[in-house]
């Protein structure tokens, strides 16, 4: 009576429907899907008759970091993001799953969808083009008005004790001294950025982008995404010597 009625009771199969019709609307096009087992969970209990669609978004986006992208679409609107199945690169279009079979095969559902997507994809350039107009360190004194912890002291007062660590430990394991204190000192500066306010899971990651694009050196960059690794214990950790400086400097 519930299969009759459009509702798929088996929270697994209604996964399972998803997954494999997300997977062949992606292949049919030559693209593959980016499969977020979180996600899919989450979009299998939203749903009790899941119909998968597919919507696309300007391709002037793709400037934006991919992480960017895949966050917002993501978080905002609960749909799953499709790359290219020869570069492995994001493509301008995405999965979104509707809970009913519209009468004009989702039009109306997708154009929606594309809207909202539109919309916040243009914040998330906003926010990232601004945050590219100032230099990571221009933001550090900031930091001395955030309180880390009451008995600790300030954000700042934590990004010093980082440098002197990371600097004692740097010769410990062979890292050069001077990019160990400068990937130290910029290694918390993108938590004030615009991008990771809107997703703190960015954090590290925007920090890297950044650097990158201010003609940071490459072993600082990568020490200040690096630093919070390992994240638990199926990450991995820290190989260069710089970024193991400054990721044991942050943990002690």
């Amino acid at each position: 009576k519930l299969e009759a009625a459009k509702v798929v009771l088996d929270p697994a199969r209604r996964r399972d429907m998803i997954l494999a019709d997300a997977k062949n609307l992606a292949f049919a096009q030559g693209l593959e899907l980016v499969e977020d087992d979180g996600l899919l969970a989450e979009v299998a209990g939203l749903v009790e008759w899941p119909v998968v669609l597919m919507g696309s978004f300007d391709k002037a986006f793709l400037s934006i970091p991919e992480e960017v992208i895949r966050a917002t679409i993501r978080n905002n609107q609960k749909c799953f993001v499709l790359r290219d199945a020869q570069t492995a690169r994001l493509i301008n279009k995405f999965i979104l799953v509707a809970n009913e079979e519209a009468v004009d095969g989702g039009k109306v559902i997708v154009a929606g969808n594309e809207r909202v997507i539109s919309a916040r994809l243009s914040d998330a350039k906003f926010f990232y083009e601004t945050d590219l107009k100032t230099r990571l360190e221009d933001g550090l004194p900031k930091f001395e008005h955030i309180v880390f912890h009451e008995k600790l002291g300030s954000q700042a007062e934590r990004i010093a004790r980082i440098v002197t660590i990371a600097g004692d430990l740097a010769p410990l394991v062979g890292a050069d001294a001077a990019k160990t204190q400068r990937a130290a000192q910029l290694c918390k500066a993108d938590l004030l950025t615009e991008v990771v306010g809107e997703f703190p899971e960015l954090q590290g990651l925007m920090g890297r982008y950044y650097a990158e694009a201010q003609d940071e050196d490459d072993a600082v960059a990568h020490a200040i995404e690096d630093h919070y690794r390992p994240k638990g214990p199926d990450d991995l950790v820290p190989s260069d010597p710089v970024a193991i400086a400054v990721a044991l400097a942050d943990k002690i």
